[in-house]
């Protein structure tokens, strides 16, 4: 009884006891995101150009590839994985599937994928424009009935290396399915 007649003498208002806790809770947020930021700072300073992956680690990732399994790398995905696998993005739902993942998009760094049985795709395509040119990377000049993934045809071969032509030009499109004739492109080298 006591107690509470001292809390109340301290604590005027409820509205003081809420403010006072919200205060606490903010505080407690903030100390902890700090404390999480410092930690992950620690031991993550990168030499370009240095490579931290010694002779050994480089045959046990060799072995690890002839065996069909696949260690993840930081940036990866599995549609990047089953591109550089199979030359097809969409080949990463088989990848999914062999290895039972329940979100496909959640992979971490250093874990190993077994990799699937799948035909590797090979891109066949007419290299040559309207006019029997193969288009270069540099400047293109845009013509009638053209649309970035028959320039990406032209000029790689593949149709779905239209993402390096847009990307390239992103600040000239305002859609990737407007081009107008008569405008410039850059067109990459890959």
């Amino acid at each position: 009884m006591f107690l509470i007649k001292a809390g109340k003498k301290y604590i005027k208002s409820s509205e003081e006891l809420v403010s006072m806790l919200l205060g606490l809770a903010i505080v407690i947020v903030v100390v902890s995101l700090i404390f999480n930021f410092v930690q992950k700072k620690k031991g993550t300073v990168e030499i370009p150009g240095a490579t931290d992956i010694s002779l050994s680690e480089q045959a046990t990732k060799d072995k690890q590839e002839s065996e069909g399994i696949y260690v993840v790398e930081k940036g990866d995905n599995l549609w990047k994985i089953a591109e550089k696998k199979y030359n097809d993005g969409y080949a990463w739902t088989k990848i999914a599937k062999e290895n039972n993942l329940k979100n496909a998009s959640i992979i971490s760094v250093g874990q190993k994928l077994k990799m699937p049985v799948v035909e590797v795709k090979t891109t066949i395509a007419a290299a040559t424009n309207d006019s029997g040119n193969k288009i270069e990377a540099g400047e293109y000049k845009v013509v009638r009935n053209d649309n970035l993934w028959k320039i990406a045809v032209r000029a790689y071969g593949d149709g779905y290396k239209w993402t390096n032509i847009y990307q390239e030009n992103k600040a000239k499109l305002n859609s990737a399915n407007l081009l107008e004739i008569g405008m410039v492109l850059n067109i990459p080298k890959l």
